[in-house]
Order: C-alpha cells, then structure tokens, then sequence
C-alpha cells in the first residue's frame, strides 16, 4: 500500500493544476486518472482574463501561456450588427493541449496513477482509496476533481441535484474563410440576432493553426434544428444569424462538429471528513458563460494555496474543515458568478417583450459608446491606448 499526503481523484484542468501547485510545494502526490496523456475532448478552448487571473495566482502562467495561441483585438456584433473592435489580450489554446501542459508541469515527484478510484473510506485522520486493477491508496487529504464522472461521489454518498436540465448546447468546429486567405477579424463575438432564434452566441478565434468556431444555443438535441445543421452546417448557422454573413463573408465548416450538451447540477452533502470537491465535481457551469475552466482554477489556487497546506499541518481534516472551503469568499464569489451568468444568458437570449428587447439595445448601445470613447482615447493619448484581459 502506498502512503501519500495527498491523492488527487481525476486529471483534468483543476486536477492537474492542483498536483503542480502542492507537488511543487514539497507535498507527497499521487495523481490518479486512467487516461494518460489526455485525449481531444471539447471543452474549455481559450484563456481569459479569468483564467490568467488564477493561473498566475497559482505561479504557473508563464509556463501555461506559450501553449496557446494569442490574438489581441475582438469584433463583437450584437443584435447582427458590429458595435465594438475591443482590445483584449486572449489565447485560443485547446482542452487537450491545457490539460497536458499542466500534466508536464506537475513535480517529478508526483506520482501519476494510470488507474480509476472504485471504493473510498475517510476518516478525519486518513484515506484509503481501492483502485480498479486490484492496487490501493492511503492519504491525508484526497482531492476529488473528476469533473462529471460521478462513481467516487456515489461511493461517499453524495447526491447530484439537476438544477437546469438540458441547459445549453456546445458545438465546436474548425472553419476556413472561402474564397480568400483570412478573415478579416483576428476573433468575432457574434451575439443572438433574437429569441426566435435561440442563440447565446457564435464565436471564432485563432486555436494552433485553424480559425475555431464555437457555437452556443439553447435547443433540445431532438430540434429539427440538429437534423438540420449535420447536414449543412453553414447554411443552418446563417439560418439562425441572417446577418452572419456580413461580417464572415462565405465559409466552410472542415471536419466533424462535436456536440455537447450541459446541466447545470450541484453535488449536495459534500462536507466529508478529509474529502474535498473542486471543479466540475462540485458545480458545474454553461459554457455559455465561459466560467467553467477559470471556476475550477479559482477552485485550485485556493485549495492549494491557502486550505490544504493548513489541514496537512494539522492531525486531522474535519468536516468543518472541509466546509471552511466551500465557504471561502473567493470561492463563492466565482461560484456566484457563474451561475448567476449561465442563467441570465439564457434569459437574455430568450426572453421575448419589450422590456427584455430594450435591454438588448441597451447592451448594443454600451458597446457602441465603449468603441467611441476607445477611438477617441487612440486619437488623444496613443500611448495609454493598452491591450486588456478583461471584458
């Protein structure tokens, strides 16, 4: 049986940041996840300010950045109109490429465990994790960050609450312009054109050596819709963005879309004695709100930097313990935020009436005022006219 202080129960973004960030403060690790490396998955595929935010409180994002491919200046069209040419500093990086860079940044020491946890036993003084191929585990603290796969949280008796059922569909893709080397943008954020039409957004950004292509809806998989778009995905995007064209121009889909739909759900009775929840395990987020890899970062840096270290000074790791966590005012704020954000979008987007239709050309109308005060701002003081992170 092997002795750890700290056993880390999945390997994706908020696992493999975690193992970086206590295997480089000297803490024993083992890192369990079957897969290794991480395969192409569609998930989070760019890093914004968000995400740099907890990546350099967490010490590593001049090791994270030179994996992704920046781009400086973003179109944003609302309403089928382009209101705003915004500077902002952001990386097109895909999942897989996240996932195994932060894998390679984790301490030679750390143990990998190419395995899966199928039972737990926790006590405040200690763990011990059985795992498929027969091997077991003990540790001080174990961190489970297996994202949506939910056999360990079973296995401890916690219950996952579906908030919002079928919340949102994710579609991912790499398009070429036709007819012409480039677009004319570096990236586009392409809000809903209406409610009629169920769309948050359509987004495309550098990724490696492709222009990527991100589309957000909120539709059920057996919409008509669907049948539509896999059997000519440019003629069902324009059907729902008839003023997409505009600013594209002509473009082709290459590849295969990959699908994803979201719940949004909450895992309850989660304060167990030396058993602590981050990421997608313990909430998960709409990719409509661009939360989900920054939430589960948050997650991390203060686990990592703040929590663990306290509880692995100590004899024991209480409940309370674990709650004091969850009750981390960094914590909650991003928790807050990306829940409050995943449920406004979809209203934004959907809600029919004037009131709702106003607001909409209220929001048009701030982009317009931030793009006059940021032409004028280039005009008068050049050299104060930076790049930002933030929206």
């Amino acid at each position: 049986m092997q002795m750890v202080d700290v056993a880390i129960v999945g390997a994706g973004t908020a696992g493999a940041l975690s193992a970086a960030m206590l295997g480089r403060r000297g803490y024993s690790v083992a890192l369990i996840d079957p897969i290794h490396p991480f395969g192409p998955d569609f998930r989070c595929e760019k890093l914004e300010h968000a995400h740099m935010d907890a990546l350099e409180k967490a010490g590593l994002l001049a090791e994270v950045l030179p994996a992704g491919r920046r781009y400086e200046r973003i179109w944003i069209a609302r309403q089928g109109h382009l209101v705003e040419k915004r500077p902002m500093v952001e990386y097109g990086i895909e999942y897989s490429v996240l996932v195994n860079t932060l894998r390679g940044l984790v301490a030679s020491e750390t143990q990998f465990v190419p395995d899966k946890v199928v039972g737990l036993e926790t006590s405040a003084s200690g763990q011990r994790l059985q795992l498929a191929g027969g091997g077991s585990l003990e540790a001080r603290l174990v961190i489970v960050s297996s994202g949506l796969q939910t056999d360990v949280l079973a296995a401890l008796g916690m219950a996952r609450e579906v908030v919002s059922r079928g919340h949102s569909v994710s579609i991912g893709f790499d398009v070429a312009p036709e007819g012409r080397a480039a677009f004319d943008f570096e990236a586009l954020t392409y809000f809903g054109e209406g409610p009629q039409h169920r769309v948050a957004y359509f987004t495309l950004f550098p990724m490696g050596d492709q222009v990527r292509a991100n589309l957000f809806v909120y539709r059920e998989l057996s919409d008509p819709w669907f049948k539509a778009f896999r059997a000519d995905p440019v003629a069902a995007m324009h059907a729902v963005m008839p003023r997409l064209r505009h600013l594209t121009g002509d473009f082709r889909v290459l590849g295969t879309p990959r699908v994803r739909p979201v719940d949004l759900v909450d895992t309850k009775g989660c304060e167990t004695a030396g058993v602590v929840l981050i990421g997608d395990a313990y909430r998960t987020a709409c990719p409509v709100s661009g939360t989900g890899a920054s939430k589960a970062m948050v997650d991390a840096e203060r686990l990592c930097n703040v929590y663990a270290p306290q509880w692995l000074r100590q004899e024991t790791i209480t409940a309370q313990d674990i709650a004091s966590f969850y009750a981390d005012p960094e914590k909650q704020a991003s928790d807050a935020h990306s829940r409050s954000v995943s449920l406004f979008a979809k209203r934004l987007a959907l809600e029919p009436g004037l009131g709702w239709t106003a607001y909409r050309w209220a929001r048009c109308g701030a982009s317009l005022g931030r793009q006059f005060a940021s032409s004028a701002r280039q005009m008068l003081l050049p050299e104060k006219a930076g790049l930002q992170w933030q929206s």
